[in-house]
């Protein structure tokens, strides 16, 4: 089985984005299409027509080079980056690109470049419910139910906007940072900005175990709800006995990694008590997820369950209840 997570790092080009509203100073309502667990938006380039692109907490703002080569822009070689996946995936620059979304122009002075075609194929073979389960389809999607993946809207645009996603309606609402104030009752997550990166602190209980503190990657770009790294699993020992675990392989920048899912019994955000979660352990050897600067990855399995504000300039997370309740 596959599983996605984009998760890009080892690549830094965060500017000052020139962010301008066609009208006052925010741009609302803004659809997109949430498919496993994924948020997709339409997006211009260069006055483009519209391009299927990824809103991602945790990767850069990348053009697929695909779509950068039928652009015509300009590249420059810049490296490599890592995601979740155990090799490296070649880099390149383009500048002074915009992107147009409704209601809303983004210019960007540099852009990642990067090769998202197994990304895409990856994520359409599987199939993720609302909680973070995975089955592999029987058959790849194919014609107009295969969905592209042309692109990424990244840390750079959240960083340059307040971004609130409204999962239930499937849209969302921009807004210029300094004018911007919440107006409802939901609850307030402290943020940490580290490499353009978001992190919360929460404990995380496995079964009859005490409760061990992590520090926890937020990734939109995640369509899981919560992954583990390697160090964070081994130093603690929370890997659950192997009859309740299932091998399979993550996918994203970089390729392939090896992991087992199984359950954790509860995280905590703050004073929100999320219960037992489909958890994916790693067992990499390389690549993001072995590192220990960070113990894993909250994704959208978890976040679709509120309405959420994302506000890098106030370095907090606002999750807000859509129940009915």
């Amino acid at each position: 089985m596959f599983a996605l997570v984009i998760l890009a790092t080892g690549f830094t080009a965060i500017t000052k984005a020139d962010v301008r509203f066609v009208s006052g100073r925010s741009a609302l309502k803004i659809p997109f299409k949430l498919y496993n667990n994924h948020i997709y938006l339409q997006v211009g380039v260069n006055n483009s027509k519209p391009f299927w692109f990824l809103l991602d907490t945790g990767a850069p703002n990348i053009i697929n080079d695909g779509n950068a080569k039928t652009l015509n822009l300009k590249l420059t070689p810049a490296g490599q980056t890592s995601g979740v996946g155990e090799n490296s995936a070649d880099v390149s620059l383009a500048e002074n690109v915009s992107f147009t979304l409704p209601g809303t122009v983004y210019k960007e002075r540099k852009v990642a470049v990067v090769s998202l075609e197994s990304v895409e194929e990856c994520a359409n073979e599987i199939a993720v419910d609302l909680q973070g389960k995975i089955a592999l389809r029987k058959q790849p999607l194919k014609g107009d139910e295969h969905q592209p993946i042309d692109g990424v809207l990244g840390d750079a645009f959240f960083k340059n906007l307040v971004v609130e996603i409204d999962y239930a309606a499937q849209f969302i609402n921009l807004y210029e940072p300094k004018t911007y104030r919440y107006p409802g009752a939901g609850k307030v997550i402290p943020l940490e900005l580290t490499d353009n990166h978001i992190y919360v602190r929460a404990p995380l209980k496995a079964s009859k175990q005490s409760s061990v503190n992590g520090r926890f990657m937020i990734d939109s770009g995640s369509m899981l709800a919560l992954i583990l790294n390697r160090p964070f699993i081994e130093k603690n020992n929370l890997l659950p006995p192997k009859e309740q675990t299932t091998a399979f392989d993550v996918c994203g920048i970089g390729g392939y990694s090896k992991t087992q899912i199984g359950a954790i019994e509860n995280l905590q955000l703050e004073k929100l008590n999320l219960g037992s979660l489909v958890t994916v352990f790693s067992q990499a050897t390389n690549g993001v997820l072995t590192r220990t600067d960070f113990d894993g990855v909250i994704g959208n399995a978890i976040l679709r369950l509120y309405k959420v504000v994302f506000d890098y300039s106030r370095k907090q997370m606002i999750l807000e209840s859509t129940s009915k309740k």
